[in-house]
C-alpha cells in the first residue's frame, strides 16, 4: 500500500485535507518499517521491522525484541500525535505479524493496524 500525503486535490482543483486517520496509519507504517540508520539525519528513527528482520530466523525472542523496539520507536517518533496502547508481535508459520493499537491525540477512538512480513526459514 503506497504512502499517501495528508492533502488531496479536491473539488474545483483546490487542496483539501484528506483522511487524517489514513495519514496516521501511513506514519505508523513508516516508523515500523524503517530501520535504524536508514535516515541520514535521524539514525535512531524506526523500529526496523522491514529489512532488518527479513533474513533473521524467526523466534519468540525476536518477536519480543521487535515489540519493544516498535513501542519505543512509535512513542519517540509519534508521541505528540498518538498514544500507543498495545503492540503485539506474533511469530507463526514463518511469518512475523505486528498488531499495533493506538489512539490519536488529543482525543480519539482506538485504531488498530496489522503488518505481516515473511521471515527467513529457521
Amino acid at each position: 500500500m503506497p504512502a499517501r500525503q495528508p492533502w488531496r486535490l479536491g473539488t474545483a482543483r483546490r487542496l483539501s485535507p484528506g483522511d487524517s486517520f489514513e495519514h496516521l496509519d501511513d506514519l505508523v507504517r513508516a516508523v515500523l518499517l524503517t530501520g535504524a540508520g536508514e535516515r541520514l539525519h535521524r539514525p535512531g528513527f524506526g523500529a526496523g521491522l522491514g529489512a532488518s528482520t527479513l533474513f533473521e530466523p524467526l523466534s519468540d525472542a525476536l518477536g519480543a525484541t521487535v515489540a519493544a523496539r516498535a513501542r519505543g520507536s512509535l512513542t519517540d517518533a509519534l508521541g505528540d500525535r498518538i498514544q500507543v496502547i498495545e503492540v503485539v508481535v506474533t511469530v507463526e508459520n514463518n511469518t512475523l505479524s505486528a498488531a499495533v493499537t493506538y489512539r490519536p491525540l488529543p482525543a480519539g477512538t482506538s485504531r488498530s493496524l496489522t503488518l505481516t512480513l515473511p521471515g527467513a526459514a529457521p
